[in-house]
């Protein structure tokens, strides 16, 4: 089976001081049981989320992880990522039927509608999400686990 990964960066940020070599490998150890990781996209402002020094250190090991790294310029307007992920998440879902596995990374509630049509289908979806995350969200998970 194919994975694809879609990591809400804006949502779920890496933890302070996290190695972003150590932060791959642990969403990788999470993914592959499901299969081949073939998309692992981390949607963000670039600049609003990566402005200092350290920042471009974190940036580099996640690309050189393998991770794509989805520029979403807010420019004024609200929930581009958001946006983009769903359709991302879909756009996966025409290309690979079911069954099929989607990593979801993010604590914003307004994924669950794509989460419930994507699992309706028959897509395994797991969400790694923040502790505090509502039900609305962790409800439509086939496999819910703490960010």
């Amino acid at each position: 089976e194919d994975v694809a990964i879609f990591w809400d960066y804006e949502n779920c940020p890496a933890p302070t001081n996290a190695s972003g070599y150590a932060l791959v490998n642990n969403i990788r150890s999470v993914a592959q049981p499901y299969g081949s990781v073939k998309s692992l996209r981390a949607y963000l402002g670039i600049t609003e989320h990566f402005p200092v020094l350290r920042a471009l250190t974190l940036r580099s090991e996640l690309q050189s992880s393998g991770v794509s790294l989805v520029d979403c310029p807010h420019n004024g307007r609200k929930d581009v990522a958001d946006k983009m992920i769903i359709v991302d998440m879909l756009a996966h879902a025409i290309d690979n039927p079911a069954p099929s596995t989607i990593v979801l990374i993010t604590g914003d509630r307004d994924f669950a509608y794509a989460m419930s049509i994507l699992r309706l289908r028959r897509y395994r979806i797991i969400l790694l999400t923040l502790p505090n995350a509502h039900s609305s969200l962790t409800a439509q998970a086939s496999i819910c686990m703490d960010w």
